[in-house]
């Protein structure tokens, strides 16, 4: 069989190395890819879901998995349904549940998912007068449109909450993403995520997992697309997934069904886990998580494409995941400056000595790079994600930060602490 991998992020060059490996993927074609993905696809440039569409026919491409949120929301999946195509991933209003933080968190009300307390504002003017009267800080203050996981202020008092108003309503930082706001309670606690293969009937967990998305060590400065993860979560024992179960994924499932959306694809759960291990849903996100994806996906013993046809098949509950024991760590190489302006074009040392074999215990995937003959250059803000195995979390930290320690590009930034807090309470113990 043919595949597409929609995406050029090191999400896409992760789930295109994970499904190149069955034997029974003929070839894969990476829509638009990077300079990485060259290694284990073609890479071809298509503007508009017609072109892909064309090209699948044209190929013989039996299956299409959209990796970023964006082709999903704009109704890559309609497109593909409408002439009977294998595509994973929901429809245009099923994808609402992450292209609208309103349509989620209402949906969630409806359906008695645990979540923040909530206020919705069109006007800067009247999010700035509840924000005044309002006594309990800190209060997140979100875009209500997609903004690449960067939309989310913690604001921990009036004037911090003043500049998120601004910044997303008055200057439109995220352009029409922040036209409208959701404003809600802070959770306390530690977040975690939980990703969810759903058919519409059947569901499956995935191995959990924790992002970093701030730019500082210390969890401080902007928020980012992701600086680093680890999997698995520790916070996320049986009892708690035994609560995401109950609590969340079956009023989710009898959301789906009441309200008749098209769901194959894979269900996000961004979480607060409070001290009582009570799971609070932060995000619904309606594909798989970047950088969660490159540190999950390896940890899957599992043939990729026999489970994303079971998941297309509407046959889940016939699956049964097979997970190594081992952690895995990953950092993500940034360009300096990133998430504000950053530059491109620098070259990248020392890639040549991690071949992403299966089995290796350190992988690379690319997100911002590309390939000009001589070697691999920076594209991106985020450019790589290196990614180690380990008995436990603290021999896969010490693997990833060694591997950094040999890679070079000017300007090269990343976090030092991803994993810490897990190591730090672990030790604690």
């Amino acid at each position: 069989m043919r595949v597409m991998v929609v995406g050029s992020g090191g999400r896409e060059h992760c789930l295109a190395w994970k499904i190149a490996q069955s034997p029974e993927v003929e070839e894969v074609f990476c829509v638009p890819g990077n300079g990485g993905m060259r290694s284990v696809g073609t890479c071809v440039s298509l503007s508009s879901f017609r072109e892909m569409l064309d090209f699948v026919r044209e190929k013989d491409i039996g299956l299409v998995l959209v990796g970023p949120e964006a082709p999903l929301a704009s109704g890559i999946v309609d497109t593909f349904l409408a002439e009977r195509r294998a595509i994973i991933g929901p429809d245009r209003r099923g994808a609402l549940l992450e292209a609208s933080k309103v349509f989620a968190k209402e949906f969630m009300k409806r359906y008695r998912i645990p979540t923040a307390p909530f206020s919705v504002f069109d006007d800067p003017g009247e999010a700035l007068e509840a924000l005044k009267r309002r006594q309990n800080y800190p209060v997140v203050v979100k875009a209500e449109g997609l903004a690449s996981g960067k939309g989310v202020y913690i604001a921990q008092d009036f004037e911090e909450a003043t500049f998120a108003v601004r910044e997303l309503m008055v200057e439109k930082k995220f352009g029409t993403s922040g036209e409208r706001i959701v404003v809600e309670d802070f959770l306390e606690g530690e977040e975690a995520t939980v990703m969810v293969l759903f058919d519409g009937a059947s569901y499956l967990f995935l191995p959990s997992s924790q992002d970093h998305k701030k730019v500082g060590e210390g969890d401080i400065g902007p928020n980012t697309g992701g600086m680093g993860a680890y999997s698995p979560a520790p916070v996320v024992d049986e009892d708690v997934l035994r609560r995401v179960e109950k609590d969340i994924i079956f009023p989710l499932l009898e959301g789906v069904e009441r309200e008749n959306l098209y769901y194959r694809g894979v269900l996000y759960l961004g979480l607060m886990i409070s001290k009582d291990k009570t799971p609070w849903v932060l995000e619904f996100n309606v594909r798989l998580g970047d950088p969660e994806t490159q540190v999950v996906l390896p940890r899957i013993r599992n043939d990729w494409l026999e489970v994303s046809l079971a998941l297309w098949e509407g046959k889940l509950h016939t699956m049964r995941l097979e997970v190594t024991p081992e952690a895995m760590l990953s950092v993500v190489l940034a360009s300096r400056g990133y998430p504000g302006h950053f530059e491109r074009g620098k070259r990248i040392e020392g890639l040549e000595a991690f071949p992403n074999r299966p089995g290796d215990t350190v992988l690379l995937f690319h997100a911002g790079t590309v390939w000009q003959g001589d070697g691999y250059y920076t594209d991106g803000g985020r450019v790589l994600n290196v990614c180690a195995f380990g008995k436990d979390l603290e021999e896969a930290y010490s693997r990833a930060y060694e591997a950094v320690s040999r890679i070079h590009f000017e300007g090269m930034y990343y976090r030092r602490d991803i994993g810490f807090r897990a190591l730090k309470n672990r030790g604690s113990r």
